[in-house]
Order: C-alpha cells, then structure tokens, then sequence
C-alpha cells in the first residue's frame, strides 16, 4: 500500500512544546485514549514541563518523547521506550526484545490524512529499531479506538493479544511489528 508523502522529522520535546502538548492532550479526541480527561490544565502543564526539563519520576526519564513534524508543522507527539525498563508493562506485554510506541495527532486538521501512518512508519525504522537490541515494535490502543488501530494496521503492525493492563488500568489491544517486517 502506497502512503502519501510528506516530509516528516521528529524533535525531542522542549519547554516551548509545553502549550502546545497541553492543548493537544486536552482536545477531546486525545484526552479520551489517553486516560486524561479529567487532568486540569495545571496538571498537564507540570506534566510536560517535568517532561521536557528530564525530570519526574525515574519512568518519565525512560522515555524518548518527540514532536511530531510534518510540512513544516507541529501536529503531534510521539514517544518511544524499551520495555524492559519497565518490568510490570514488560511482563504484561510477554514479549522479549521489544520497544513501545505511543502517539497521538493534536491537531485536528491533521486527522485521517494519512500523517500519522506515515510519521510511525518513519519512526518505527528511524527511531524504534535503532534502539540497540529491539526486535519487535509494540503498541497497545484501546480497543474502541477503531481509528488507532486502522493506522496502525496501515503502518504495519498486526493483532498480537487482547488483555486488561493492571498497570495502566485499562483494556488493551495488543499489536507488534517485526525488524523488517515490512
């Protein structure tokens, strides 16, 4: 399946992200899979602030969080993490040498474009498999978000396991991504 082209790049997040992740995390069609609707605006801010200055909790530093670019613009976020860094989610997932990857499209225009099949492809292969041992790719949307797991499809990755995480305390749709599967 051919994809449409954009040129896209990947940015670690700085404090100047901060409002805009903060919007984007409360836009209604964000903050609903992302388990936050109910954060205050205050409470997002502090979040992304600890995250952009590399502070927080020892798993907030774990994590490779990056900006979305595409066309020359900031539509989203992205992040990346190697599972065994985080043994509960690691032993959940059941799957050995593998990274995760979260994102979401913030800007609304940006939606059912295509921008965000093709901004996890790239990142996938720029960023997920130059992490020294990983072999597989997983990601875990809920399994009501029909339009995820669609992309998701669309980038490559296929049904693993259907299971409730305990440690995120939520349904999870299960989906991986071999080194060179595509």
């Amino acid at each position: 399946m051919s994809l449409k082209k954009f040129e896209i790049s990947f940015r670690p997040i700085a404090l100047d992200d901060v409002p805009n992740l903060v919007r984007w995390q409360s836009e209604p069609e964000v903050a609903i899979w992302w388990g936050e609707a109910d954060i205050s605006e205050d409470e997002l801010t502090s979040k992304w602030t600890a995250r952009a200055n590399g502070t927080g909790a020892p798993y907030e530093m774990k994590t490779q969080r990056f900006i979305i670019v595409v066309d020359g613009h900031d539509i989203g976020h992205i992040q990346a993490y190697d599972l065994w860094d985080y043994p509960t989610e690691d032993k959940e997932i059941g799957i050995p040498k593998a990274a995760g990857l979260d994102v979401f499209i913030g800007e609304p225009e940006w939606r059912d474009r295509g921008a965000g099949t093709s901004a996890v492809r790239q990142f996938i292969d720029e960023i997920i498999f130059a992490i020294p041992g990983v072999e597989t790719c997983v990601i875990d949307p809920d399994p009501a978000n029909k339009r995820a797991i669609r992309s998701y499809e669309k980038a490559g990755f296929v049904y693993a396991k259907s299971f409730y995480s305990q440690s995120n305390k939520m349904d999870c749709y299960l989906m991986r991504q071999e080194r060179g599967q595509r």
